[in-house]
């Protein structure tokens, strides 16, 4: 580990910082938390750091079962007309112009069968990487027609073609929204992130945030089952619900009731709260936009106000904020924020 990275593509080339992403312990995520403590500016580079290692991180996928019979079938087939072949060869013979034609069409059509099986094979068996720009979110439909929003700098990892008697897996670096159809098979659907965590899903819409701090889930409609790494029984969420996992798993597991609506706005690039407290639109701030906010007052978090802003600007929602509650906003450096009460 050094002090300082210059970029994003440094820490991602650390291998102290590749063993973290890929097998966090307590030790190595302590040690990188207080480095990140101290380097609160770099946050942005290690989210982007963070994907990078994971996507380049690939894991494949298996060979569709159909395709590979048609190919090795195939080959058999030429196999066993080989091995009728005499081992000492007939009486010579004046070869037959249209014999040795036919024989020449059928190599060309048995040669085309191979490359289209083997191609439909290939391309089946593709993994799907999709991302959105650093500065908008981006909507995407699965090969099932489920529909994924991710927020700026987000992405996601998903096979070309899901069989149907498989899981719908979709690896997730980043934000995302998920609004999951229902199959008529019950087949299920499966976020997985770098920590570890499945989200497994029937038909709901939701949104998972992987941060490298930890992992957030929140609820909208339908019945969501967390599968964390770090215990052996999975939690069953409801409607309404948010669980942050801690990447350190020595941390606890905080579940809470919470209007969704406030946790998918960014999807319409809006600030939506409803009677949302300003320790909860602080925590928002920090876990989507890398914000530290601090309270010179601990029970200033404690109060409540409802605002919808069109426009998701900061700047904007701190000044009503001070305005709404006649509180003092002082920007310590540009992400750095302390409210104060006027005196």
């Amino acid at each position: 580990m050094e002090n300082e990275y210059r970029s994003a593509e440094a820490l991602a080339a650390d291998p102290a910082f590749i063993d973290w992403i890929q097998h966090p312990t307590p030790t190595n995520t302590a040690v990188w938390e207080q480095w990140l403590a101290q380097h609160p500016d770099q946050l942005a580079d290690i989210q982007l750091a963070r994907q990078l290692v994971t996507l380049w991180h690939l894991v494949p996928t298996d060979p569709l079962a159909g395709a590979q019979a048609v190919v090795w079938s195939a080959i058999q087939a030429q196999k066993d007309k080989i091995n009728l072949t005499p081992a000492y060869p007939p009486r010579e013979q004046r070869p037959n112009p249209k014999s040795r034609r036919r024989i020449g069409v059928l190599a060309a059509a048995f040669g085309a069968l191979l490359l289209l099986a083997g191609s439909v094979w290939y391309w089946q068996t593709q993994t799907v990487v999709e991302y959105a720009s650093a500065n908008e979110p981006r909507k995407l439909t699965l090969p099932d027609g489920s529909t994924v929003v991710l927020n700026a700098g987000a992405s996601v990892r998903f096979a070309r073609h899901w069989s149907a008697d498989e899981a719908r897996t979709v690896w997730l670096t980043g934000k995302a929204q998920f609004s999951v159809t229902h199959q008529l098979n019950n087949q299920r659907f499966v976020v997985q992130t770098p920590d570890q965590l499945q989200v497994e899903v029937l038909g709901t819409v939701f949104t998972v945030d992987e941060q490298a701090r930890q992992t957030r889930v929140v609820l909208n409609s339908g019945r969501v089952r967390l599968h964390v790494a770090s215990q052996q029984t999975p939690i069953n969420m409801v409607p309404g619900e948010l669980v942050d996992v801690p990447a350190n798993t020595k941390q606890a597991i905080v579940r809470r009731r919470v209007e969704p609506a406030v946790y998918s706005a960014w999807t319409t690039r809006q600030f939506i709260f409803d009677n949302t407290t300003l320790g909860e639109m602080a925590d928002l701030l920090a876990q989507d936009l890398g914000y530290q906010i601090d309270f010179a007052d601990p029970a200033l978090r404690d109060r409540r106000m409802t605002i919808h802003l069109p426009t998701r600007d900061p700047d904007i929602l701190l000044a009503a904020i001070a305005e709404a509650n006649d509180l003092t906003v002082s920007t310590i450096t540009p992400k750095h924020i302390r409210i104060t009460a006027k005196l």
